[in-house]
């Protein structure tokens, strides 16, 4: 009896004691809030894969979507947002993509599926208006299926600034057993594309394809897969043909080859199980940079840049993030160049100052070179639970979004810290300038 007097105010002291240390106590982190966060949409069901685009040639206008094909559209630079008209007569499978190309015309692609929840063939459709207040182009399927099972994956587009050219790569699934990364491009704004031509032959099991055109037109494919890790390579025909693939960095957390298959089948989740080095890929001038996850020296996630000049000739790598204080994560990055200025964007979620690593802040560096980051300052004012993070990350996937004009990067995530309303989406506006002078 004795025994149990003493043993159960023990474990209440000690459940008490957990309770207050991982749920309860505080938090601090003491790094500068960048911007003011502003709620784009609320609840679970808007989406939590992101893609926002700057206007360049309209002051402050700010357009995009997430995988449920709710257009939002901010005419204020990001501070208020209104819901816009969005493509109609298809179903959204996921995987948005906005971009503006020039003259202002909005591109959105995404994957597709028909009918209506049929999720083993999903396809890639492109759609455009002139503006706002212009109806949405008749949706267009980039390209016919190869075979009665055959699906599109994972698609990135791009626009040429000079010319308008729109260029589009993705997975694309060739048979039963075979799936490639191939590119088409389109010369009307996404009315007609070229036949799909594979990157190169080179690749083994290729995913997770990203797309950017240098200013002299050239176009520039990244990705990840077995033999490389992390590729890169350049087309100067306008896409036609691509030369050999280089190495950007080697992977030790690399999923390539078994991810975006279920046992020895391909299938349309590159989503979920080809997450992990998450490659953006940027031109800023002469040089090519992707930035991307991997597992560091300590066995935790932290972002890095790889850059190489114009020809893919390596020039560095190094880590965006800086050291780890602990064993904390950076993970689900994403980044965006502003073509104005040239600074370099980088965008991640956080468990740094959370010494169990519940907490996921999202967090973001500027850059004028790649090689050295500003200080990171939080763009989500408040944390995130990580394991909320990580586990929409897997069941419908999740991206977030990064673009920068004139000075000031726009930043999106989806956000679980209101626990009531499941995901929500956020965005901030943080200025290069505050940016570089913390940096001083």
């Amino acid at each position: 009896m004795a025994i149990e007097l003493v043993a159960v105010p023990a474990v209440v002291v000690l459940v008490g004691f957990l309770v207050y240390h991982f749920v309860v106590r505080t938090i601090r982190n003491p790094r500068p809030l960048g911007g003011a966060n502003v709620l784009v949409t609320r609840g679970a069901d808007q989406g939590s894969q992101l893609s926002f685009a700057v206007d360049p040639s309209r002051r402050g206008v700010v357009f995009g979507t997430t995988d449920s094909l709710v257009v939002w559209r901010s005419r204020d630079g990001g501070r208020t947002w209104r819901q816009s008209t969005a493509p109609r007569d298809v179903c959204a499978f996921g995987w948005p993509r906005a971009l503006v190309a020039p003259g202002g015309r909005e591109i959105l692609g995404f994957l597709a599926e028909k009918p209506c929840g049929e999720r083993l063939t999903p396809f890639l459709v492109v759609a455009s208006r002139s503006g706002a207040d212009a109806r949405w182009s008749r949706v267009v399927r980039v390209a016919p299926a190869t075979w009665k099972w055959g699906f599109d994956d994972a698609p990135s587009l791009a626009v040429d600034p000079r010319s308008g050219r729109l260029y589009a790569a993705w997975s694309r699934n060739l048979d039963a057993q075979r799936t490639t990364v191939v590119t088409s491009a389109s010369d009307d704004g996404g009315r007609t594309w070229s036949a799909p031509r594979p990157i190169s032959g080179a690749l083994e099991y290729p995913h997770r394809a990203a797309l950017a055109v240098g200013r002299t037109g050239v176009v520039y494919a990244a990705g990840i897969d077995v033999r490389f890790g992390l590729w890169v390579a350049r087309s100067t025909d306008g896409g036609r043909t691509f030369g050999p693939p280089r190495r950007a960095a080697r992977l030790v957390a690399n999923p390539a080859r078994y991810c975006g298959l279920t046992g020895y089948t391909p299938l349309p989740n590159e989503i979920r199980t080809c997450a992990g080095p998450d490659p953006t890929l940027l031109v800023d001038g002469d040089r090519v940079l992707v930035v991307y996850d991997d597992v560091s020296r300590n066995g935790t996630q932290d972002v890095h840049v790889a850059a190489l000049d114009a020809r893919l000739h390596p020039l560095f790598r190094t880590t965006v993030s800086p050291p780890d204080r602990g064993k904390t994560e950076q993970y689900l990055p994403a980044a965006g160049v502003d073509a104005d200025t040239g600074a370099i964007w980088a965008c991640w979620y956080d468990t740094t100052f959370d010494p169990n690593g519940h907490r996921s802040w999202f967090t973001c560096s500027a850059s004028a070179t790649g090689r050295t980051w500003s200080p990171p300052e939080r763009a989500a004012a408040a944390p995130s639970l990580t394991e909320d993070i990580r586990f929409v990350a897997y069941e419908t996937g999740l991206y977030p979004s990064v673009d920068a004009a004139d000075g000031v990067a726009h930043v999106f995530w989806a956000d679980t810290h209101v626990i009531d309303n499941g995901v929500d989406v956020f965005t901030a506006a943080l200025h290069e300038d505050t940016a570089f002078a913390s940096a001083r």
